[in-house]
């Protein structure tokens, strides 16, 4: 299933889906480090598994991930994708150091670090399950840093094992008054996609239909 397989009044269901969602997040991101964020209007559309790293920058820019996987009525991956220099100066705000303290992360950096992305993968996970009427739960997270296709690739390979290409919400955040910029991204399979399109179906018929 691709966007050229859905209709018009679908795929913009989607993307009100990505909208609400993710607006949800970036409140929470907001209250946590205590600063205005701007996540843009996401992009809701769907991506080839085989050049999904383009998406991050590049198969050998060095990132630093946080990645989670969605398990219950619905299933897929939610990373959050930073420069070095960006998840560094976040660790100082989180963590409420002054800016340019933290210049490796030990083990309480990367703690925090995991605690903000559960927060916004349960503000996001929160406002999707209510829209949908549907049960989702996230795993613990876990932390990589290394090229992009390096860290990539165990999640993909969970969620592209029966498709070439995965369902993508993908925004970008900026945190107001610093050189903070990362993304949000949560992938979906085929399996949860028809699940979704469903649910929007059946509640939102007159948006969908």
């Amino acid at each position: 299933m691709n966007d050229a397989k859905l209709s018009e009044k679908e795929m913009d269901a989607l993307q009100e889906m990505g909208n609400i969602s993710t607006g949800n997040a970036t409140t929470a991101l907001s209250k946590l480090l205590n600063k205005n964020i701007e996540m843009n209007i996401p992009e809701t559309r769907f991506v080839p598994i085989r050049k999904f790293a383009d998406e991050v920058g590049g198969p050998e820019k060095i990132i630093s991930g946080i990645y989670l996987q969605l398990l219950g009525d619905l299933e897929g991956e939610a990373l959050f994708i930073f420069s070095k220099e960006s998840t560094l100066e976040l660790i100082d705000l989180i963590l409420g150091k002054k800016l340019g303290t933290t210049k490796t992360m030990d083990e309480f950096d990367e703690s925090a670090f995991k605690e903000m992305g559960n927060i916004l993968t349960g503000s996001f996970l929160n406002a999707l399950s209510r829209m949908l009427d549907v049960k989702i739960l996230s795993s613990i997270p876990h932390f990589a840093t290394d090229m992009a296709q390096s860290v990539l690739d165990s999640v993909i390979a969970k969620i592209g094992k029966c498709a070439d290409e995965v369902l993508c919400v993908k925004t970008k955040i900026n945190v107001e008054g610093h050189k903070i910029n990362g993304e949000f991204l949560v992938l979906f399979d085929e399996t949860s996609l028809k699940k979704m399109l469903k649910t929007l179906h059946k509640k939102y018929g007159h948006i969908v239909g």
